[in-house]
């Protein structure tokens, strides 16, 4: 089945718009993910405070900090769970818009997404940890070959760096199609890395041009609207140029938290548009090169089928009664 790139980014497009409804997953995680700066806002002290010669106002001052640490932990382990129902969420929705099913609910969906969380969540912590640990490995290898060759290796694996970013585009691809497989071919987590390696290896210039899309398309929307936020660096630059100044940094960072917080709602409806056509390409994707379209009134699959069946690619032709 060929991949129509631009007629999957145009599908998915257009279902975006059409079910904003699921933009509601991207925007709980990019408020989950803005909590830390407004706790912070609330509970930190000045840095200023802490250039204090007196030990009993320091051990003061470090109350705050543990208090908000201990709650960006909290809300970092919180975060897991929602991230993956989140993610989830768009792929689902985007399944049964192509089954012609008009009216989507957010509850179903987020009910509906729970048989696929351990899954999902085993996928992303396989990937994830494995590039950890690749990186670990790789970074290690290079430090002891630059204690050997007093440092000139580390000059001699600068290149090799380069590496990692067609690397970090197969993974990407890898990931997001596994997902995919996941939630459309109700998959476990080994056949759907398997099955989303063979669809990577047939199509990689799809996958690879489909990521790079995706990834360079969000960073350029993102810093166009990261760019009010930045208003007051460049006021903190200024005043920095006359020397160090510890009450000029604390108003900067006070500053660019209340731009912020202030920009939050903009910032994560972008969160919400992003991630609903961002999951919607992949499953799109993914149904574009193992399935063809089918129509089904019924939203939800029974137990241990897939959302569309394998043998749909086989055209039924109904005999009339005698």
């Amino acid at each position: 089945m060929n991949f129509n790139f631009g007629e999957i980014l145009t599908r998915a497009g257009q279902i975006t718009w059409k079910h904003k409804i699921l933009w509601i997953s991207g925007i709980i995680i990019g408020l989950i993910g803005l909590l830390p700066a407004s706790i912070s806002m609330i509970f930190m002290e000045p840095f200023s405070s802490f250039a204090v010669s007196d030990p009993a106002q320091m051990n003061q001052n470090l109350v705050p900090i543990l208090l908000v640490n201990g709650l960006t932990l909290f809300l970092s382990i919180l975060s897991i769970p929602v991230y993956v129902i989140g993610m989830t969420i768009p792929s689902l929705g985007t399944i049964r818009s192509e089954k012609g099913i008009g009216k989507i609910s957010f509850g179903e969906l987020v009910r509906d997404s729970l048989p696929y969380f351990w899954r999902i969540l085993g996928i992303l912590a396989l990937v994830w940890i494995g590039m950890f640990v690749f990186m670990m490995v790789f970074m290690a290898c290079i430090g002891a070959f630059s204690v050997v060759t007093l440092g000139f290796g580390a000059l001699c694996a600068f290149p090799f760096l380069l590496l990692f970013i067609p690397i970090a585009i197969l993974v990407y691809s890898l990931m997001e199609q596994g997902m995919s497989a996941v939630v459309v071919d109700d998959l476990g987590v080994f056949d759907a890395l398997q099955r989303a390696w063979d669809l990577v290896k047939k199509n990689l210039g799809g996958m690879a041009l489909l990521s790079i899309v995706i990834y360079f398309g969000s960073v350029i929307v993102g810093m166009v609207i990261s760019v009010p936020m930045m208003i007051p660096m460049f006021g903190f630059i200024s005043k920095m140029s006359a020397g160090p100044d510890l009450q000029a940094f604390d108003g900067m960072f006070r500053s660019m938290t209340w731009w912020m917080l202030a920009f939050s709602p903009l910032y994560v409806l972008f969160q919400g548009l992003l991630l609903t056509f961002t999951q919607s390409t992949w499953t799109l994707a993914y149904m574009r090169l193992t399935h063809k379209p089918e129509v089904n009134d019924d939203p939800r699959p029974e137990s241990g089928a897939p959302l569309i069946p394998e043998d749909s690619d086989k055209t039924i032709i109904a005999r009339p009664n005698a």
